[in-house]
């Protein structure tokens, strides 16, 4: 016979379940920043840009704007828009971080075009999915992200792309980003901070858990790994 504690902890569990459930099914949040975002990209990083668009929403209508590689930054970028449109769960007195999006540079060579749609294979669509993953992610678990969050587990690791290295990642502030594309400035003067993301291999990871975030991101600075991804490179921890 379960215990009351047991039984208290599998109620939990249940109600958890539930309300992950009711998440997913969720309608997308109204389209609120998309102008201001848009505006923002012309401005820091010219026009030459398109939007691979989402076509089934939960909670946030996620769409990715894909910045073609030019001579000043000559590498994809890759921006969200839209996981600003919800307010994330952000622990009191930290209101001016409730609201992001988040990041990723691919390289030259990536087959991401319109034309060339080998970047819907999981070879290539790999860090598409993890962008618009982690855009959605504060507001399905009702929690928030920040610089220095890390996701991903150690004890249980889901990797993240097809050859299995990255099993997790860190927030980190733009490395990459023209002077004042950090930040957009929204309606009523809210700001919206760009997160960038930067896949972690296992070990990256345990020493993040071990040691702390800053710590890893002194490590990833020292090797200058950065939103850039590049998907052979070596771990920042010598084993």
């Amino acid at each position: 016979m379960a215990s009351k504690r047991e039984g208290s902890a599998f109620s939990r569990l249940k109600d958890k379940a539930r309300s992950l459930l009711k998440l997913q099914n969720a309608p997308a949040a109204p389209i609120q920043n998309l102008l201001e975002i848009t505006a923002h990209i012309e401005r820091h990083f010219g026009p030459n840009f398109f939007v691979l668009h989402e076509k089934k929403s939960t909670l946030v209508h996620i769409d990715v704007n894909v910045v073609v590689p030019a001579a000043a930054r000559p590498y994809h970028t890759l921006l969200s828009s839209g996981m600003s449109d919800r307010f994330m769960h952000v622990p009191r007195g930290l209101s001016k971080l409730a609201l992001a999006e988040v990041c990723m540079c691919l390289p030259k060579d990536w087959p991401i075009n319109q034309e060339d749609m080998r970047w819907a294979t999981p070879e290539y669509f790999w860090p598409i999915k993890v962008l618009k993953q982690v855009a959605l992610y504060p507001h399905l678990h009702e929690t928030w992200v920040s610089e220095g969050h890390t996701i991903g587990s150690i004890e249980r690791p889901e990797p993240l792309d097809p050859a299995e290295r990255f099993v997790g990642l860190i927030l980190l502030e733009p490395m990459t980003f023209p002077k004042g594309a950090n930040q957009v400035l929204a309606d009523g003067g809210r700001q919206i901070r760009y997160l960038a993301i930067v896949p972690l291999l296992k070990e990256e990871l345990a020493f993040k858990i071990e040691n702390g975030s800053r710590a890893l991101a002194d490590q990833l600075n020292a090797a200058r790994v950065n939103e850039l991804l590049d998907i052979h490179r070596p771990s920042v921890i010598s084993v």
